[in-house]
């Protein structure tokens, strides 16, 4: 049902974030969920009537999905908002970068380091970036052992 109403053959159900991925994203709506708050199915209690009563507003198609109007978006996304700010909701952050905090390599260690190394270094363009180590032109017989 989700793929269908957004037109995205990659969109997935997320129910411990329903807000921010299916509400907040798509500006999609579960109308008609038989439960006080939204779940993963999965984690329902085992009570065979409630379960009854879940699957038959999806198969009646009173569970679905529904589309949010302009204003009705806006308006949800301001209750959401306001959520944030009080802390009644978190916001997911993401987990910090194992090399956050260490330095990139620049361009002139790079150059410094193949000059040390003894190797001949065509100055490369404009930014200082060697291409590649130059070759002689000719070898001689003494080079050769």
């Amino acid at each position: 049902m989700l793929v269908e109403i957004t037109g995205n053959p990659k969109a997935i159900m997320h129910y411990t974030r329903y807000e921010e991925e299916i509400i907040q994203r798509y500006g999609i709506k579960l109308q008609g969920w038989t439960y006080e708050k939204i779940m993963n199915p999965s984690l329902l209690s085992s009570s065979l009537p409630p379960l009854k009563t879940l699957r038959d507003a999806l198969t009646a198609g009173t569970c679905k999905f529904v589309k949010l109007t302009a204003s009705e978006r806006k308006k949800h996304e301001a209750a959401y908002m306001a959520k944030i700010a009080s802390g009644e909701v978190e916001v997911r952050k993401r987990k910090q970068r194992s090399d956050a905090g260490v330095s990139k390599r620049s361009k002139r260690a790079r150059k410094d380091d193949a000059a040390t190394s003894g190797d001949e270094v065509d100055e490369g363009d404009e930014e200082g970036v060697p291409r590649c180590p130059k070759s002689r032109e000719t070898i001689e017989d003494s080079d050769i052992e």
